[in-house]
């Protein structure tokens, strides 16, 4: 047991039970973020609309994910998995950068509800969530490297319509899609697993 502060207590020690939890969780909340961001690579609005959505639907996962956690390090180590996985897929190294100080973050903001509480809940989700910004860092801060790397799969009208589509300011925008989205997602995920959260005590 590490003592935090005044009676906040922090429980160390994860289970093979819970490493399990963690890595079959982590596969499918990649699965969701995966199938779904492709849509981006379809239409380029889906590219600026994919803040919103992903964490939206990849919200039922997590949710579900959250009603096996039990101790502070289990949403931690989800967060720097789903990182490297991110990273192992092409993606952009700014998410498992992001995923080291954000995960450990929101896994605090659970610990502080007792990992039953609603509103610590929706807050540490939104918090998690925000380590997908690292995925499209790249396209406001390395923009010409970004953009001649996707030119090879993409033709110029529709490079030139991701442009048009993400002015500099478009990036704030992206962040703030994120915290609705991730609102959003632990909404449907509670009202889905309306039943694994009586089990688990959250609310």
């Amino acid at each position: 047991m590490a003592k935090l502060g005044k009676g906040l207590t922090v429980k160390l020690g994860i289970t093979t039970k819970n490493l399990i939890d963690v890595g079959v969780f982590t596969v499918l909340y990649i699965v969701v973020v995966g199938v779904f961001g492709q849509l981006g690579a379809l239409i380029p609005i889906l590219q600026v609309l994919g803040p919103f959505y992903i964490p939206a639907l990849a919200g039922v996962v997590f949710m579900l994910f959250l009603t096996r956690v039990d101790r502070f390090g289990m949403v931690s180590l989800f967060g720097v998995l789903v990182g490297l996985l991110v990273l192992a897929t092409g993606q952009s190294y700014w998410v498992p950068v992001l995923a080291v100080f954000l995960a450990p973050l929101a896994d605090f903001i659970f610990k502080l509800g007792g990992y039953k509480s609603w509103p610590h809940t929706v807050l540490g989700y939104l918090v998690f969530s925000q380590m997908l910004i690292g995925m499209v860092v790249p396209l406001f801060f390395a923009r010409e490297s970004f953009l001649a790397k996707i030119s090879g799969r993409h033709d110029a009208a529709w490079v030139q319509t991701l442009v048009d589509l993400t002015p500099n300011w478009m990036f704030a925008v992206m962040i703030a899609e994120l915290a609705l989205g991730a609102v959003v997602g632990a909404y449907v995920g509670r009202a889905l697993l309306r039943k694994h959260f009586e089990r688990a005590g959250i609310g």
